[in-house]
């Protein structure tokens, strides 16, 4: 009996650090004013998760105040600079932690990162792995806080890699083709995978809780149609749906989802989830798909709309399973991944809606 005391002690310690169930009392989000980010401080707010910390850069921090000033008062705009060694994080921290009660923790949810090409894209692929290191740093010196790291399909698999088990990615793979300085591409995606092992070394080291989310290419509609946050992937699909360039078979996941998964895990730590449809769709399906918003909506030209019939896929063909995901997702987090065709369609319509000129008064 002498020695169970302790021992159930430390498990019951252990429990509450890295298995809670429960959400965090406020949050804290880098990159806030992003695609992602901004869908994320939604979900968070409609989960109760506030007092929510939008952290922007410098230049972003007055529009994002007169964006959340408008529709909450559970939104504080702080500014972040993922290079400043964890300075502008700590003093969001420092803010989320003040509360007196006992039992508050906060989670932090790392999604800033640069993507894109750049004019020096290795110092660019090293400024997301230091600023990836900077934030685990920092949460650990709150021992209430915890963390949840965006991560991508580009940390588990690189261009034409074999999958460990021969048939289809898990969140076991990890990437080990792309390397540094074989061009933009080749260097943000060794970036994403080099800053998630080196979050999983410092959170073990520094006994940070922590969990990983890879989404695959995200697509769905923005959280503000009026007001278009900027992405790759809304720049891509408005050219789909114009009819400016062809469709493509993309492996895709729904925006609305990746938050929830984002929420979800932060009562799972410890672990890495893959969150991504297990098949790409053909392109000439997700064509068909913004043809008939075009039609239904009577916005676009759903003429103008091609696909690209020539793709055939990467390593593993179109149509395929690519990637092992949706069991995990709703056993652990209790997520169930909507069709990538909704997907499409709804950010499709969000995207020609925002295009649209504005209606005269009265107008139906």
């Amino acid at each position: 009996m002498g020695r169970r005391g302790p021992v159930l002690f430390f498990l019951l310690v252990v429990s509450s650090r890295y298995f809670s169930q429960a959400l965090a009392r406020s949050s804290i989000v880098t990159g806030a004013n992003g695609y992602v980010g901004r869908q994320v401080v939604k979900t968070l707010l409609e989960e109760e998760c506030h007092p929510v910390y939008c952290l922007v850069r410098e230049s972003r921090v007055k529009s994002e105040k007169e964006y959340w000033s408008q529709k909450t008062n559970d939104v504080t705009v702080l500014p972040y600079d993922m290079l400043d060694g964890g300075k502008s994080l700590t003093n969001a921290l420092k803010q989320a932690c003040s509360s007196d009660e006992s039992d508050s923790d906060v989670c932090v949810y790392h999604i800033a990162s640069v993507f894109g090409p750049s004019e020096n894209h290795i110092q660019t692929a090293k400024d997301n792995v230091q600023g990836t290191e900077d934030v685990v740093s920092s949460v650990a010196k709150y021992p209430n806080c915890k963390l949840v790291v965006t991560s991508s399909m580009a940390a588990v698999r690189g261009s034409g890699q074999t999958p460990l088990n021969g048939k289809f990615y898990t969140h076991e793979d990890w990437n080990t083709h792309s390397k540094l300085g074989d061009g933009w591409g080749s260097s943000y995606q060794w970036s994403k995978a080099e800053s998630e092992k080196r979050a999983w070394d410092l959170a073990k080291e520094l006994n940070v809780p922590m969990s990983v989310i890879c989404p695959s290419f995200v697509f769905g509609p923005p959280t503000d149609y009026k007001q278009l946050s900027q992405s790759y992937s809304i720049e891509l699909v408005g050219q789909w749906v114009r009819g400016e360039s062809p469709v493509q078979s993309r492996l895709c996941v729904d925006i609305r989802d990746v938050a929830l998964a984002h929420v979800a895990a932060s009562r799972q730590m410890g672990e890495r989830f893959i969150v991504s449809a297990e098949e790409r769709v053909p392109s000439k399906d997700m064509a068909q798909a913004l043809m008939q918003v075009c039609r239904e909506s009577g916005l676009g030209d759903a003429d103008r709309i091609t696909f690209d019939a020539d793709f055939q896929g990467g390593a593993i063909p179109i149509g395929e399973q690519e990637v092992e995901a949706t069991e995990r997702l709703e056993q652990i987090l209790g997520i169930k991944l909507r069709p990538v065709e909704e997907t499409i369609s709804d950010m499709g319509r969000a995207l020609l809606q925002a295009s649209a000129p504005p209606k005269a008064p009265g107008a139906k």
